[in-house]
Order: C-alpha cells, then structure tokens, then sequence
C-alpha cells in the first residue's frame, strides 16, 4: 500500500501495538477476577502461567504507549484513583473487619486483593510512570518482569516472617508457589537458597538489551510497508 493510498497496515499495527497488549491484558485480568477461583492455593502450574502472561501483556502495552506529550502525566491519576476507589478500601476492609462471619472466603478474597490486584498495580503503576516520564519501552519491561521474578522468588515469604513478631518457622507451609516447583513446602532455608537463585535471573534480565529488541521488531514490523512506499 502506497502513502497516497492512506496509512500502511503494517505501520498502523505498529503504532498501535500497545493498544492490542493492552486490551488482550485487560481481557486476560477480567477472566482471572471473574472466571478463575480466589484463593492462595494453585490447582495447576497452568494458573500462574496464565496470570503471568496477562500480566506481560498489559507490561507490553505500558512499555510501548505513546509518550510524545508532555501533559500525559496526567494519565497517573488513573492508578491513583483505583488505588483508592477500590484495591485500597476492600484490603482495609479485611485487615479492620477481620473474616466476618458468614464470608468463609474472605481470607482468599483477601488474598485476591493483595497479591493479585495490589502488588501487580504498584509494578504496572511504576512501569507506567517510567514511561510518561520519557523511559524506554526496554526499561519498562524490565521493571514489570523484575517485579515477577521477586515475588515468585520467595523474598516477600522470607521476610514475611523476619519483619513480623511470629518467629521463623521450620516449614512455610504458605509458600504455594515454591511448592509446586521443590514438591513439598521450603523449610525456612531452602526458602532462602530458593530466592538467592534468583538473583542470577534478576542480574540478567537487567542486563538484556531489550529497547535494541524491541527498536528491531518494531522496524522490521514496518519494513515492508517502507519498501512499498519508495
């Protein structure tokens, strides 16, 4: 398709990219709140797999939204406004009102709040605000995939109990995730070793030249529709 003829397709699919990560990830996270059960134990490894991958997706869409206006900032009283309209008010709800009787499922809807709603919010929200403020859509990702690799890790498990007043235990019998992985629950030092190999997996994702990555896919995506125009 020449210039004259309107804009390339290839070069409206990538100038618009970040809109089809976005709302293939916004589709992703309404089947996990609505669809998929709320609780802290994981059925299948294919359950985290999949909330990970939606979770890529909406990284994906942050890491290439168009940053060309100075006034986007603006955009950041999203987050702010969903922190407090309601990830902040149902967390407060449990930690005043406690497990009401009646909700024998509010210590998993607690859990929904917490770990899959707020945590992933801080990550995309400092993702977000890396990117209105001029960050690179490599950058971006390596802050939501950082973010993946800590709490997957068993950092929060450890400290968990180092920074709360209920002693170290022998076993973490909560740590779901390690379990599907070792096969039974880490005791307090498997738990530690457990995170420390992670910190090879961090230093490298860190290290990945993604923005050349992503600077190479993108230009090859619109290659062909150049070619045409000469």
């Amino acid at each position: 398709m020449s210039a004259q003829s309107g804009m390339p397709l290839r070069t409206f699919v990538a100038r618009n990219l970040w809109l089809a990560f976005l709302v293939v990830g916004a589709v992703g996270f309404l089947t996990v709140y609505l669809l998929m059960p709320r609780k802290a134990e994981i059925d299948t490894p294919l359950q985290v797999i999949y909330k990970i991958l939606t979770f890529l997706m909406i990284a994906c869409g942050i890491a290439l939204f168009p940053n060309r206006s100075k006034r986007l900032w603006l955009l950041l009283l999203i987050p702010l406004v969903g922190f407090l309209g309601y990830i902040i008010p149902r967390i407060s709800y449990h930690g005043y009102v406690g497990i009401p009787e009646g909700l024998p499922n509010a210590r998993n809807e607690f859990y929904t709040y917490l770990y899959l709603m707020l945590y992933p919010a801080i990550v995309l929200s400092i993702a977000f605000a890396h990117r209105l403020g001029g960050g690179a859509p490599g950058a971006c990702l390596k802050i939501a995939v950082s973010g993946v690799i800590l709490i997957f890790s068993g950092f929060l498990d450890i400290l968990w109990y180092v920074v709360n007043p209920v002693g170290i235990p022998e076993t973490i019998v909560y740590a779901h995730h390690i379990e599907i992985i070792l096969g039974h629950y880490p005791s307090f030092g498997e738990a530690i070793v457990f995170a420390l190999l992670h910190l090879p997996i961090l230093a490298i994702v860190l290290l990945l030249p993604l923005d050349r990555w992503v600077r190479t896919a993108l230009d090859r995506l619109q290659a062909p529709a150049r070619a045409d125009q000469v």
